[in-house]
């Protein structure tokens, strides 16, 4: 369990003063001196009955979504075709007259599921100077059961705690945290007008989780991959349902990458660009994105498109739009060229698999088993975990006689790698390199052309973790590492950004976010840019596999019995798995057997 301390100060967190002036004063709309003992847990029916109703509601939003602002905290915008327009269903209740001051935090605190216009009603919960520097979009805090509030020492002083499983920061990534997470938010009323209104709080708000995903949609901006531009990079965010959502992608793509994905992605979107008005407006689905950006030559076709094609792909996340019309200091942007010099946005694996068949390398496909022929095993091996290159031409297993991880290709002789405890089954990048780990968390990677154990990968956040799988993305720049920590069987599964130098080795592991916290699973395989597929293995009862967004949504997929591995090539629809000696495959709500002679397949990557 984790806990973290919020100790509040006017306009957002930080250390507690001035408390002590509250304590004796009257109680605003109650009996002076009036105080609450013991806790008071904030209950749904308290907080929603009559507070929170489905509306169509017609208000002007702000332009920032779950972006941070730096100076006013209301902005009037550029109207839009879709301005009028909200989807959030959540009306929550003002102050009531006469409440008191547990009323009034319990009550700011339910009113954090109200994000139109820019949380006006959580900020009448507030004092006047309050509410014009408190930030809301700071994070949001997504919690499981529901908050105790309780009085502290000194009059008007109030500490709420609750549990929580995922964190949203200011930039719209979402983190998952492990079960037993908690915060605790303090707050300090005082008298306005004869009733109470806090006048310190922590910046940001609070969402129950079943609520979330009515208040939040994901949209994914797209980046370049640092080390070959022609692959696209997908960073899923997490923004209030507005129309405004567009504006928010936009401010966000302009803001850089997600932290987790560091410098393994680029923007073709200089730093110095900005928007030149306060909105990206959509009309009749095309949203008009005006930039300002200093030094741009129009003449320069190539960095236009790259361009025009970033912030076209990352706004047609946005369910609203449809097409992009950029212009750039005021002159419309020409990018003319065929579509063939786009970037990828997807890269696909052969639907060929490599399996395990009678204790040798196999090659598996459409229900068909063949060995792979001319391939040489140490001597005593048991093969296990085996793994191939995109090319298909090297292999790579985890031979279980002597914890090794080797590689091999048709004609020569198996290339020892690394040694180590319960090792993860190989990964093949599409730069050449073979990867992996073990319990101890060292990040091997190795040029397969190459002899020898090559370099360990800088990757200090998994120091003392068991990783169970590492998987690195088919464009190269991420990897999908599940982690254990200690005795635990409980996983979190990560993603995580691949720094490479020019030759394209691996330096760096980027310490990753958690997309999921606090799961049974021992094993994540991508079936796509953004999406992968998650279970646990060696159990003697159902496994229950899940498919994933790298937004952290997932759907349950129908249980497997004793399943010992699983596959996923292009989609959900090439999903296998490996139980009691026999080749599974996901069809519709259950799995179809297709093989009694291979098992343990993995397609290539």
């Amino acid at each position: 369990m984790t806990s973290r301390s919020e100790h509040p100060s006017a306009g957002g967190t930080g250390e507690r003063d001035g408390a002590a002036e509250l304590s004796g004063t009257a109680e605003p709309g109650g009996a002076a001196g009036r105080r609450r003992d013991g806790a008071r847990t904030l209950s749904r029916r308290v907080r929603f009955a009559g507070a929170l109703t489905a509306v169509a509601l017609g208000v002007t939003l702000s332009a920032c979504g779950a972006m941070p602002r730096s100076g006013p905290v209301h902005k009037v915008i550029e109207p839009t075709e879709q301005s009028e327009q909200t989807t959030m269903a959540f009306n929550p209740q003002a102050p009531q007259a006469g409440a008191s001051a547990q009323e009034i935090v319990e009550g700011f605190l339910a009113a954090g599921v109200g994000a139109q216009d820019d949380y006006s009603v959580a900020r009448k919960y507030l004092t006047p100077q309050l509410a014009t520097t408190w930030k809301p979009d700071t994070r949001v805090l997504v919690h499981s059961g529901e908050p105790t509030t309780v009085p502290r020492l000194n009059e008007g002083e109030f500490r709420t705690s609750l549990e929580v499983s995922g964190e949203l920061g200011s930039n719209g990534v979402l983190t998952a945290q492990p079960a037993g997470s908690t915060r605790v938010l303090d707050f300090v009323l005082t008298s306005v007008d004869g009733q109470w209104r806090i006048s310190k709080a922590p910046d940001g708000v609070i969402v129950p989780k079943a609520d979330f995903e009515q208040i939040f949609a994901p949209t994914t901006l797209y980046f370049y991959s640092a080390k070959d531009p022609n692959y696209l990079v997908p960073d899923p965010r997490w923004f209030v349902k507005r129309s405004t959502a567009s504006t928010g992608a936009v401010r966000a793509l302009l803001s850089g990458p997600a932290g987790y994905l560091g410098d393994s992605v680029t923007s073709a979107l200089p730093q110095t660009a900005s928007l030149s008005r306060s909105s990206v407006p959509v009309s009749r689905g095309t949203a008009s994105v005006d930039l300002t950006l200093a030094n741009f030559d129009p003449a320069d076709v190539n960095q236009a498109h790259r361009m025009d094609q970033q912030l076209r792909t990352t706004l047609r996340s946005v369910s609203s739009v449809e097409d992009v019309d950029l212009t750039i200091n005021g002159a419309p942007v020409e990018t003319p060229g065929s579509s063939g010099t786009d970037a990828v946005r997807a890269v696909t694996v052969p639907n060929r698999q490599i399996g395990v068949s009678n204790g040798h390398l196999a090659f598996y496909q459409g229900g068909q088993t063949e060995e792979i022929p001319n391939i040489s095993l140490p001597q005593g091996a048991s093969v296990s975990r085996p793994a191939m290159g995109t090319e298909a031409t090297t292999f790579g297993f985890v031979n279980t006689a002597d914890s090794t991880v080797y590689t091999v290709a048709s004609g020569q002789e198996p290339e020892k790698r690394w040694s180590g405890t319960q090792l993860s089954r190989p990964s093949f990048d599409r730069v050449g390199y073979v990867w992996g780990s073990d319990r101890s968390g060292t990040v091997h990677a190795v040029r397969v052309s190459e002899d020898g154990v090559g370099d360990t990968v800088s990757a200090a956040w998994l120091d003392k973790q068991h990783v169970a799988s590492l998987r690195i993305s088919r464009e190269g720049s991420r990897a999908l590492v599940v982690t254990t920590t200690g005795t635990s069987h409980r996983a979190t599964v990560w993603l995580a950004g691949v720094v490479r130098d020019s030759s394209g080795k691996p330096t760096e592991l980027v310490k990753g976010n958690a997309v999921a916290a606090d799961v049974d699973v021992d094993t994540a395989q991508w079936i796509g840019p953004d999406e992968f597929v998650t279970t646990a293995l060696g159990q003697d009862g159902n496994a229950q596999p899940r498919r994933y967004t790298v937004a952290g949504r997932y759907d349950e997929l129908p249980s497997l019995t004793g399943v010992t591995s699983i596959a996923g090539g292009n989609g959900p629809a090439a999903v296998y798995g490996a139980s009691d000696g026999k080749l599974y495959m996901l069809t519709g709500s259950s799995w179809a057997l297709q093989s009694e002679q291979v098992t343990d397949t993995a397609f290539s990557g």
